[in-house]
């Protein structure tokens, strides 16, 4: 090696000093070695991803199409009262009813079963590549290294905060953000910082573990630090009473990069967590908070 070294050093830098030129081609070639080494590995990594999604895609069992939702038109607000209603009538939890397409999901909960005992649900977020099972433990570091099928990764699997109950008023999901160049686990999320990605993909389906799918509606975007939990905790999971409700609420909206008001109050909404460097470090995360539509 030293001996090519020199040589190429005389060829490439004739008119440097031959130790000095061998030690920069040797610096070279180490540096492209390096960079050789990491495309490889990148390669490798994003061909194991596919391979995963695909593995879900075959335990997934019947590939549903979604029917088009046409986008909502907003509504000239009443000036009078109609006939037998009073103008307080929309109020409070009951706000009305909503058209929506009835969208029926079929996964076999059989083979997730036996793959792992774990699976608590489906996640499924139109047109992104965020289409895979949620699982649940006791420990909420397993999953951080861990796949769906339990063997050691780096990329880990979506799970639920640990103790989380089916019928608790906010779930969290949390999974990695790994790059913005990487469209694996959470990574999508971060085109939620866009407000027209934002605006435009406001809708995501969560199916339970042998049960129902249900329609989230996508309120906000927020970025948060994982530090300050005394003005707002986004893993709040139920509340006391109304006025607990209302303060969240009304807290979220501030803290929210965009912030939308869905169409009816949500009686349970679904957060999906992942890390976001850009502003807090660390203690950075990106949360996109979503209201359960009326069925």
């Amino acid at each position: 090696m030293k001996d090519l070294g020199g040589k190429l050093g005389k060829l490439v830098f004739p008119d440097v000093e031959e130790k000095k030129s061998r030690r920069i081609v040797i610096q070279i070639i180490a540096g492209l070695l390096i960079a050789l080494l990491s495309v490889a590995g990148m390669l490798f990594y994003q061909h194991q991803e596919v391979k995963q999604q695909q593995k879900f895609q075959q335990i997934k069992g019947t590939e549903i199409t979604l029917p088009e939702i046409p986008p909502a038109v907003p509504e000239e607000k009443e000036t009078e009262p109609t006939e037998g209603k009073s103008p307080e009538a929309g109020d409070g939890d009951d706000m009305g009813e909503i058209d929506t397409n009835t969208v029926t999901f079929s996964y076999d909960w059989d083979s997730l079963v036996e793959a792992n005992g774990d699976v608590k649900g489906w996640l499924y977020l139109p047109d992104t590549p965020i289409d895979f099972p949620v699982v649940g433990t006791l420990d909420n570091d397993y999953y951080l290294t861990h796949d769906f099928w339990k063997q050691k990764k780096s990329s880990g699997c979506p799970f639920m905060d640990k103790d989380t109950g089916q019928w608790d008023f906010n779930r969290t999901v949390y999974a990695h953000n790994m790059g913005s160049s990487s469209s694996t686990m959470f990574s999508p999320l971060l085109k939620y910082k866009d407000e027209d990605y934002f605006l435009a993909h406001r809708q995501l389906y969560y199916t339970e573990c042998y049960g129902d799918t249900a329609e989230y509606q996508v309120m906000a975007a927020v970025k948060y630090n994982a530090k300050d939990t005394g003005s707002w905790d986004f893993r709040t999971r139920n509340h006391a009473d109304m006025e607990s409700y209302n303060l969240w609420m009304e807290r979220l909206q501030e803290h929210a990069l965009y912030y939308a008001e869905p169409d009816h109050a949500p009686t349970q909404i679904l957060t999906l967590s992942t890390c976001d460097r850009s502003e807090f470090g660390k203690d950075g995360r990106l949360v996109i908070v979503a209201g359960k539509c009326q069925q």
